[in-house]
């Protein structure tokens, strides 16, 4: 039996592939950052408890935070305490998301949700990728920058009076509030990103469509313009952002000559076929 997981921080998706048969499962994400590795094999535990964990002979795990070995060790230790005959592998999920869109075919792959990311693949490896600055100073195209262009709007009254009183209405708040949510109460990214949905709700406001189509602009100047044959090899994407902004993304694409090829909401089943149909490792 064979165990493929996605893993963010805050959930976990898993498939488990015995043959012809997959099945699926979840728990919450497992990012060392955020998780030791006796929590780790007991999350496991709880989730694989109808099955024989000694017949599960290779994880190959993808996860947020898992950028170093000592990072991947948290995980890869609590792995080990509940699979004692599997061969674990344990990877970055920017390679999750690349292996997962592009399959074994050489890309640019992305990723576009709560923040964005994006990195060449050789069909195999990522070969060039840059460091991100985080939901402050990059994370261009995610939602968090979304959002942030709408609170900006908000915040400094340049929303049109109907989109401003759709605004109240929907979330029932004022400036002050927003202040104190952005500068003294945590995970400030979470709260930005959840201000997307009201731009997706109204993409078809002229004003709205304008802020959507600049984060992404900003996304392909920023980051997908750095790799040098970009406009030559397919973007390849990920992410609840790339899913549900795919006609906008796509259009915008068009004006920095960028062919976007496969776009998914998540990349598990991406990740399945790549370990199972296309044998890979």
């Amino acid at each position: 039996m064979i165990l493929i997981a996605d893993s963010g921080s805050s959930k976990t998706d898993w498939r488990l592939v015995n043959g012809k048969e997959v099945s699926q499962f979840s728990c919450m994400g497992l990012n060392p950052d955020f998780v030791d590795s006796t929590k780790v094999a007991q999350e496991l535990n709880q989730t694989f408890n109808t099955i024989n964990k000694e017949e599960v002979t290779v994880v190959y795990f993808y996860g947020s935070g898992c950028s170093s070995e000592s990072r991947s060790k948290v995980i890869a230790d609590g792995i080990e305490m509940v699979f004692p005959n599997s061969v674990n592998y344990i990877y970055h999920d920017l390679l999750g998301a690349a292996r997962a869109a592009c399959g074994k075919n050489k890309g640019v792959a992305g990723i576009l949700g709560t923040g964005s990311n994006c990195c060449f693949f050789d069909g195999d490896q990522i070969t060039e990728a840059f460091r991100s600055g985080g939901f402050v100073l990059s994370d261009e195209g995610g939602g968090v920058d979304i959002g942030k262009r709408v609170l900006k709007a908000f915040v400094e009254g340049r929303m049109e009076e109907e989109l401003e009183n759709r605004f109240l209405k929907r979330y029932k708040t004022n400036v002050d509030e927003i202040l104190y949510n952005l500068y003294k109460k945590p995970f400030p990214n979470k709260y930005l990103a959840s201000f997307s949905q009201f731009a997706f709700h109204n993409k078809e406001n002229a004003f709205v469509s304008e802020l959507i189509q600049q984060s992404f602009r900003a996304y392909f100047e920023n980051i997908v313009a750095r790799y040098s044959d970009y406009q030559n090899i397919p973007l390849n994407l990920v992410g609840s952002i790339a899913f549900y902004y795919q006609e906008i993304i796509r259009k915008v694409a068009l004006e920095y000559d960028v062919q976007v090829g496969t776009i998914l909401e998540k990349p598990i089943s991406g990740l399945t076929l790549y370990h199972t149909e296309l044998g890979a490792n």
